[in-house]
């Protein structure tokens, strides 16, 4: 599983960079679009992923104990991402480009193409935060919380192997407080 892991991250990592190749920006409102127990569906996860876009530097979708999990990390593009290349490279003639550039901007208002930027990031608005997953951000901060202490909880009772660094029990307890 931590193998899957890593090569789902790495996937997620690749894919974010690879929109900002094709001139995507962060944002930072796509993690906002599906409800907290639909990320926990995995095969929702598996179809839709985990937000809007992978611009977004999603929160890892860790169940709680006993939970159902869904996909760990974005797994997929989301409808901001395939919204936003269609607008920029859709091939379209000359004499249509701008009523079809107007048809596919005036989405802009649909609910599954949120969007915020780097700069409407970390002000006031707990909509527009990176790490964060989920249409209600105080379930989603509560929820990190029981994660937190659960991880905590667990590092309590965790025993070393012979030889291994206490280092490990560190970054476990540094990784619950920094939920």
């Amino acid at each position: 599983e931590a193998e899957r892991l890593v090569q789902a991250t790495l996937k997620d990592v690749v894919t974010h960079e690879v929109g900002h190749t094709l001139g995507l920006r962060h944002n930072y409102r796509a993690s906002t679009i599906y409800p907290l127990d639909k990320l926990s569906d995995p095969e929702f996860t598996r179809v839709h992923g985990l937000g809007g876009s992978v611009m977004d530097y999603n929160g890892f979708n860790i169940p709680l104990a006993n939970e159902r999990a869904g996909e760990y990390v974005m797994s997929t593009l989301g409808p901001y991402d395939y919204w936003a290349i269609e607008y920029a490279y859709r091939p379209i003639p000359p004499e249509q480009e701008a009523p079809e550039l107007a048809r596919i901007a005036a989405r802009s208002t649909e609910p599954l193409l949120a969007y915020a930027s780097d700069e409407e990031t970390g002000h006031s608005d707990p909509t527009s935060v990176a790490r964060d997953l989920g249409s209600d951000p105080l379930a989603w901060a509560k929820r990190r919380i029981l994660l937190s202490k659960e991880l905590l909880a667990r590092s309590q009772v965790r025993t070393l192997a012979p030889g291994e660094s206490r280092a490990v029990l560190r970054r476990n307890y540094n990784t619950a407080l920094g939920g």
